[in-house]
């Protein structure tokens, strides 16, 4: 009986949400407010949120409904949705607004408390926070009708043209399914902390691994994404969002680095439960992160209001994990023993743990200074100088109060991360190769120890090859010498991983669980490769053409051509100004060093008009190149796409910023000239294999029950 009043309840929001939208915000409240009481009273805990889980889920089948139907009388749909998209975008932007968002991390939540028995306490952690987020969707108001007025001057606002793109059905809704599960490691916790559990319990550590391998994958498809988006043009830039979820990962990887042979009271027992809450803490802060607009950044969903919930959980989350360790000070310790296999494990849970705080230090600072108003530094301003001297009339203030907006300092910050990276490869590369034989393992150290040393003074590949044909700074440049010797570092572990599962799997019977293990450490390695590799290798060149069938060549021994411009101002369901929007598809044709010749197209939209649009040659350049000028220059329906050649020796992207062609085309006073940026990322194919590789190996264990073999004492 209890199975099919949750299915009734389900159907039954669905269709009324979708019939009666009007109703729908207080269908998610009354869930919302039966999570909160399932939180506070373990006797309904489980009716309670099976029905509440049921009522956000019908909720977001409502919102989808309506979202497919082109219902703009709902405000959420008006807002972010469009009648000319394809069916998938309606259905993707789901999740393109901070209404939307809330109520599916909330429906993924409240989910989790349903299905999971175990709750170490009587008040169910997971639950208040679903409850809160489920509260907070109902006030957000995703069902609310809207505006007359809004109605009145347009159909509706269309699509952020940023998420027009088929990753992004992937990417967000891989990462809020992470964040649910790790705020799920919440209770158990702050459990943990307070010595309430001898062991930490096995659905815990499905949550993690689930969380660890859809964060991983999630980032992924956005760093395939952001690949093709002038707004980046590059899979990372140091974004408040990006540190706060890359803070995350790392406390998330801390985690499960301290989980085998867990028990309270043995050495430094309190590490892995505090990686565990504050994994969760920095989902909270990122959610906010993503809804505030103190720092300058490139994930916002502009006019969102619920920043101030996110930041006051995580607070609460800080205060019950200091009242738990304090609580937790009575635990006794047991005996110690020196284990080396098991030292290595909390030496790489240690350096994780520094990787998170030295992201979230970082974000911190940037948050103080900007609050504080200091000034930001000069050197923290790339292409400012350039850009004064081709600022429009009386632009200068607001290009200078753009780039003084703080964001992360993500040269510090990969200065520091460098040497941790180093760290962790030569004590990961010593730990598996020390599973074989001890001896092996300190004698393997020494070497690549010594190498690393070498490298480092004497320069390596990087150093050595670096000739400057690239975007880099030179404070990075300063550090090439270190990047090489991360490279040694990381190339150990992964010798070191590939010797330790050939041979264990050969003679276990676990060969998945060896190989598993395996494939996400090399597969991390093998990705660090690829982006080290090619940002500090990247090259570029540039050319103001002619629209013509000549061939165009470039300093990377690369020729190209631009066919024909095609313009069209056709609706496409994004964000459109005034008249509408258009969209230039030109046709390029890429030739290699090899003579082997490659077609596709580029996209160049805009919701301005085509002359207005024009910036001129140094300003585009500037906006392919640097993504904080991108950020400045960026409007929701402006987008520039490139056309992409993926090899596994480089990645090549041509971007064709038609701007003045068009302007001419339609009668504007420019040529009809465009201009045409290369630019060469050589070994990024190391990045998508190495994100695959990991990928694969972390979904293994995120699909399979952990067994206790698995957790026991490493020895």
């Amino acid at each position: 009986m209890g199975e099919r009043t949750v299915w009734v309840a389900a159907l039954a929001a669905a269709l009324l949400c979708a019939a009666f939208p009007s109703i729908g915000n207080g269908v998610v409240f009354v869930a919302g407010f039966c999570t909160l009481a399932a939180g506070l009273f373990p006797g309904w805990r489980l009716s309670l949120t099976r029905h509440a889980a049921a009522l956000l889920s019908g909720a977001l089948l409502g919102l989808a409904a309506l979202l497919l139907g082109d219902r703009f009388e709902v405000r959420y749909v008006w807002l972010y949705s469009g009648a000319e998209l394809p069916l998938y975008l309606k259905l993707g932007n789901l999740w393109g607004g901070d209404e939307g968002t809330t109520l599916l991390l909330a429906a993924f939540c409240t989910s989790l408390v349903a299905v999971n028995r175990v709750v170490p306490w009587r008040f169910d952690v997971t639950a208040l926070i679903g409850a809160a987020l489920a509260l907070t969707a109902a006030w957000l108001g995703p069902f609310s009708a809207t505006p007359a007025e809004w109605l009145a001057g347009a159909a509706s606002q269309g699509m952020n043209a940023h998420l027009m793109n088929i990753w992004m059905l992937a990417h967000a809704p891989l990462v809020l399914a992470a964040y649910a599960w790790t705020l799920a490691l919440a209770s158990p916790a702050l459990a943990a902390l307070a010595g309430d559990q001898a062991i930490w319990p096995e659905v815990a550590l499905a949550h993690a691994r689930r969380a660890w391998a859809l964060l991983t994958a999630g980032i992924g498809f956005g760093m395939v994404w952001a690949f093709e988006d002038a707004m980046y043009g590059q899979v990372w830039h140091w974004d408040p969002v990006q540190t706060a979820v890359f803070a995350v990962w790392c406390l998330l990887g801390a985690h499960l680095h301290g989980i085998a042979g867990w028990r309270v009271g043995r050495p430094v027992w309190r590490w892995m439960p505090l990686a565990a809450l504050l994994a969760a803490v920095m989902t909270l802060v990122a959610m906010g992160v993503t809804r505030n607009e103190v720092l300058a950044s490139s994930h916002r969903y502009v006019g969102a209001t619920a920043s101030p919930m996110y930041f006051c959980l995580a607070a609460i989350l800080v205060l019950a994990g200091g009242v738990m360790a304090w609580y937790g000070r009575r635990v006794a310790p047991l005996p110690q023993r020196v284990v080396p296999a098991a030292w290595g494990l909390r030496l790489t849970q240690f350096v994780f743990i520094a990787l998170g705080l030295l992201a979230a230090g970082h974000l911190a600072w940037a948050y103080l200074a900007s609050v504080l108003g200091w000034p930001r530094p000069e050197d923290l301003k790339p292409f400012f100088e350039t850009l004064d001297n081709w600022r429009r009339g009386r632009e200068l203030p607001a290009l200078r109060a753009a780039f003084a907006q703080w964001d992360i300092d993500g040269y510090a910050l990969a200065g520091v991360a460098l040497y941790l990276l180093i760290g962790i490869g030569l004590v990961g590369g010593w730990f598996f190769c020390g599973r074989l034989t001890r001896r092996l393992g300190w004698l393997t150290l020494a070497l690549a120890a010594i190498v690393c040393a070498v490298t480092w003074i004497e320069g390596g590949p990087l150093t050595r090859d670096y000739m400057g044909e690239g975007v880099l700074s030179q404070r990075i440049v300063a550090v090439l010498p270190r990047i090489d010797a991360a490279l040694v570092a990381g190339a150990y572990l992964a010798l070191g991983v590939i010797a330790w599962s050939v041979f264990t799997a050969r003679r276990t019977a676990s060969k998945g669980y060896v190989l598993s293990l395996g494939l996400v450490h090399l597969g991390a390695v093998i990705a660090l490769w690829g982006a080290l590799l090619a940002t500090a290798l990247n090259g570029y060149s540039q050319r103001l053409i002619e629209l013509s069938d000549a061939w165009q060549d470039t300093a990377h021994g690369y020729a190209f051509r631009v066919t024909s411009l095609a313009v069209e101002r056709a609706a496409d369901g994004g964000r459109t100004k005034g008249a509408g929007s258009f969209r230039a598809l030109a046709q390029v044709e890429l030739k290699s060093p090899s003579q082997s010749v490659v077609s596709g197209q580029t996209l160049y939209r805009d919701a301005r008009s085509a002359v207005e649009g024009y910036s001129g040659p140094v300003r585009q350049i500037c906006e392919v190149l640097d993504y904080r000028y991108a950020r400045y220059a960026n409007t929701p329906g402006y987008v520039l796409h490139p056309f992409i050649d993926r090899g596994w020796a480089r990645d090549v992207q041509l971007w064709v910023s038609s701007a003045a062609a068009v302007a001419a085309l339609e009668g504007g006073p420019q040529a009809s000239q465009a201009l045409v940026v290369l630019r060469v990322f050589p070994f990024a194919s190391l990045l998508w294999l190495g994100l695959a590789l990991a990928s694969t190996g972390a979904l293994w264990f995120a699909t399979r029950r952990p067994r206790h073999g698995h957790i026991k004492e490493v020895s």
